[in-house]
C-alpha cells in the first residue's frame, strides 16, 4: 500500500518513508474507526483512492500551520461521508 500511495502523491524518492507510513497507518486507523465495512486488508477501490487522497492530502499540507491545516479537500471529505454512510 505504501508504494500505491507514494506513486499517487508522486513521491519519488525513499527519505519520508517513515512520515508517509506513519500518516497511512493513521488513515488507516480512522477508517476503520469511522467506516463500519472497511477491511484494512481488502479495501474497496474507493476506499483506496480515499486512502491515497487522504494520505497525499497530510503529506502536503504537513508543514501547513494555516487556519485549517486538518480540513480535507471536498473530494475527499464527500468520499468519506459516502463510505461512512455505506
Amino acid at each position: 500500500m505504501l508504494e500505491m500511495v507514494k506513486g499517487y502523491a508522486r513521491i519519488d524518492y525513499d527519505d519520508d518513508d517513515d512520515v508517509v507510513q506513519l500518516m497511512l497507518d493513521a488513515v488507516l486507523d480512522e477508517m476503520e474507526e469511522v467506516i463500519p465495512t472497511f477491511k484494512r486488508e481488502e479495501p474497496t477501490n474507493r476506499q483506496k483512492l480515499l486512502i491515497c487522497a487522504y494520505v497525499k492530502e497530510l503529506y502536503d499540507n504537513r508543514g501547513n500551520t494555516g487556519t485549517s491545516p486538518e480540513k480535507l479537500r471536498f473530494a475527499v471529505q464527500s468520499m468519506m461521508l459516502k463510505e461512512m454512510l455505506r
